[in-house]
């Protein structure tokens, strides 16, 4: 029915979209709707993600790291070359799409996007460097409990630093910043090393040769695996894989002497620190640039969902800048924190300091025996809140944080009404505004927690706001 009051051509078009979707519910057009594995964010949710970028942001800059922010768009072969062309998420989860003739694709990840940054602005000839960065990323998986097609992450990269201090360092500020969000929720950490080249090679010998024993009892995706990365067959989840994944050899038997003295180096720095971990042998990542050492903060959580328990990870890639076309070889370390996830086990009543607003309100119709009728009226409304507008505007110069209420058009709303929703904004005090004030160049200040309230000259209502914020902080 709706169909007759909208224009021939917006029915032509109605009709169509309905013959091809089929979207239409009751002669209705279907509600808009979020994108499977998205989800809006909002209210105390998004007061969670404020309060761990914030915590990440003061934990990186107290490490001297300086923000750093790349597009959401990348040429496609940033992640194509950089991850692994095995990788799940190369093989199925990049949001990729041609424009004209280039192929582009939807961030998965930071590190990539940065060491391309690093290359293209000349910086890998300015080293060493220090970046953090926080945002959204992509990628096409199954959705499900702590994890989304679009998701955000808190990251930290460093760059010509190979001492195995720099290991040392970054873990110790991962660990600093878990612990200052305050879950309430104990995290354990896990470590593992992939060594050096030399001893990877050895290593992923080996684990062909293990896995191809053993192949009737692996999953089809960890077949296919063992001939062009074998070492990706060991990150696999699938139950089917894991009793002989668990049965594997273990490379920490196949260090040479530099890469197990690196990773004892930062073992024991770890100890020194008094920072608990787990070495944890079949520690993987599932990027295929690490190297060396590499390391997971987990927790156990029925929020996150079973296999979701990972909060931050991350590694080191001392190959990484070459393999992205810089010209020389450059140490790399950082990690990634899940935001989502972290938001997920933050608890509901988490007090994140606020300042509480000044609001301003107009009172209209309080004084019938001054204010006129008709369009003078109107007039006279529209003084009060340009009064009302006008001191806004002198609060906030001095940074005094300020909620002015527009009254409805449609309907007059009681003062008691008024002033229970201005509450809901968790101001302190209403500056009350009506025609006597502006007559009389004042304003009346209600103080809404001890409901008292007094009259003062327009001039004096800022020392009067700022003497009153700082007797309730007191």
């Amino acid at each position: 029915m709706y169909l007759r009051f909208l224009l021939p051509q917006q029915r032509v078009f109605i009709r169509t979209i309905t013959q091809v979707t089929g979207k239409q519910i009751n002669g209705r057009i279907e509600p808009a709707r979020t994108v499977r594995g998205t989800h809006d964010r909002f209210g105390v949710e998004n007061e969670k993600f404020t309060h761990i970028q914030k915590i990440g942001t003061s934990i990186a800059e107290l490490y001297c790291f300086e923000q750093i922010s790349t597009p959401i768009l990348e040429f496609s072969q940033v992640f194509e070359r950089t991850l692994g062309s095995e990788s799940d998420i190369v093989g199925k989860e990049l949001y990729s799409f041609i424009d004209h003739d280039d192929k582009l694709t939807l961030r998965p990840e930071g590190t990539a996007g940065i060491v391309r940054a690093l290359i293209n602005n000349n910086m890998d000839r300015d080293l060493p460097k220090k970046f953090y960065y926080h945002g959204p990323m992509f990628r096409r998986e199954r959705p499900q409990k702590g994890r989304l097609r679009q998701f955000e992450q808190f990251g930290v990269e460093m760059f010509g630093y190979e001492n195995p201090t720099s290991d040392i360092e970054i873990i110790e500020m991962a660990w600093v910043f878990l612990n200052k969000i305050d879950t309430g929720i104990p995290f354990e950490l896990e470590i593992n090393s992939l060594a050096d080249m030399e001893s990877r090679t050895r290593y992923c010998e080996v684990v062909k040769d293990y896995l191809l024993q053993n192949s009737s009892h692996l999953s089809s995706d960890s077949v296919k695996r063992i001939s062009t990365n074998p070492l990706r067959v060991l990150d696999s989840k699938n139950p089917e894989d894991i009793p002989i994944i668990q049965n594997c050899p273990s490379i920490t038997e196949f260090y040479n002497t530099k890469s197990a003295e690196r990773f004892n180096a930062v073992c024991q720095g770890l100890q020194k620190l008094e920072i608990p971990y787990k070495v944890n042998p079949r520690l993987v990542r599932g990027l295929d640039y690490y190297e060396d050492t590499i390391f997971e903060f987990k927790c156990t959580d029925s929020r996150l969902g079973v296999s979701q328990g990972t909060v931050l990870a991350g590694g080191r890639y001392d190959s990484l800048v070459q393999l992205m076309g810089g010209k020389e070889k450059v140490p790399g370390i950082g990690w990634a924190a899940g935001v989502n996830r972290l938001a997920a086990i933050l608890r509901d009543d988490i007090t994140i300091p606020r300042e509480r607003p000044i609001a301003i309100v107009i009172i209209q119709d309080r004084d019938k025996t001054i204010l006129s009728t008709g369009n003078c009226r109107k007039n006279n409304d529209m003084m009060l809140h340009y009064y009302g507008l006008k001191i806004s505007s002198v609060l906030r110069s001095y940074n005094i944080k300020t909620f002015f209420y527009h009254t409805p058009n449609a309907h007059k709303l009681s003062l008691k009404t008024i002033l229970a929703n201005v509450v809901k904004t968790n101001a302190s005090h209403a500056i009350l505004i009506g025609e006597s004030e502006v007559m009389n160049d004042k304003v009346t200040l209600k103080d809404l927690d001890l409901k008292i309230q007094n009259e003062y000259k327009f001039e004096d209502v800022v020392q009067i706001v700022l003497k009153s914020r700082e007797i309730k902080n007191s």
